[in-house]
């Protein structure tokens, strides 16, 4: 699961190569009771999850509008911060009228190098992806001889999954507040609970950090959200020069997480898990 971006002093284009799916939003309508720091595992044959403890699977389909890729050589959104600080970055892809739409349940999916940006010398020690707050995604999973297959929307209960026949609708999520509708509840994902436009979780021991933004990249919530600003810190930070040549493979890793209900006798919704994502350099 990577995706690959050639360097050197010229232009070349920005691959994501054999992607199971990628996401990244926490629906507010779960019912599980995490806490930070959180560990989710991969779903065991014959598993249905609670409420508490939740469980990966690898969705059908997921498609996001992809605006920005970056590197950069230090926290461009540190929790001091309204705005991102993009002069410490290295763009990979760029391209804020015209985004691109991917599917990355495919095997390979190609970016165009529109706004692509010569190497900047320097030690990268984050990663940075933009996407719109807009995620659609379908999944199935079939335990105890029942398929659960995703529906277009939640219930008030926060239930998003039905064991009727037919094939799994596109769930349709929209992220503008990571504490809830009203801004009051504590995001069990989240540092502290999260605020109204920042979650800062470790998930699986990765760092990630998931800012609400406006199309400008000034921290906001509510009507006017537009992108998801989502950050990674590297756990093997790399150096660049300008004669670097090479590739930088940015390992992806992207489930769907399937919750059940109390007494995990029944599968209750499959929701947009953190995906973790870590960039590489590998040298000619």
């Amino acid at each position: 699961m990577n995706f690959f971006k050639k360097l050197s002093n010229h232009k070349s284009s920005l691959v994501f190569s054999s992607l199971a799916l990628s996401s990244m939003l926490i629906s507010s309508s779960k019912e599980e009771v995490k806490a930070y720091p959180v560990t989710v595992a991969a779903c065991t044959s014959g598993q249905i999850p609670t409420a508490v403890e939740g469980c990966l699977i690898d969705p059908i389909s997921y498609k996001l509008d992809i605006y920005r890729v970056y590197i950069c050589r230090s926290d461009p959104f540190p929790a001091s911060a309204n705005k991102a600080n993009l002069d410490v970055c290295m763009a990979l892809f760029n391209d804020n009228n015209n985004p691109y739409t991917a599917e990355l349940a495919n095997n390979t999916v190609s970016l165009p190098n529109t706004g692509m940006e010569e190497i900047v010398p320097g030690t990268y020690t984050h990663a940075a992806v933009v996407f719109e707050n807009v995620f659609r995604g379908q999944g199935k999973y079939t335990v105890g001889g029942n398929t659960y297959r995703t529906l277009a929307s939640f219930t008030e209960n926060g239930v998003n999954v039905t064991t009727s026949s037919g094939e799994p609708e596109v769930t349709v999520e929209t992220l503008q507040n990571w504490r809830g509708p009203d801004g009051s509840s504590n995001n069990p994902y989240c540092k502290d609970g999260a605020t109204v436009s920042r979650c800062e979780t470790d998930y699986n021991s990765y760092k990630l950090t998931g800012i609400i933004t406006d199309s400008s990249f000034n921290a906001v919530s509510g009507g006017t959200a537009a992108r998801l600003f989502y950050l990674a810190e590297l756990t093997n930070p790399f150096s660049l020069n300008k004669n670097s040549s090479g590739s930088i493979e940015i390992t992806v890793d992207s489930n769907y997480e399937v919750g059940g209900n109390d007494g995990g006798t029944e599968v209750r919704n499959m929701n947009i898990a953190p995906f973790v994502f870590q960039p590489t350099f590998v040298s000619n």
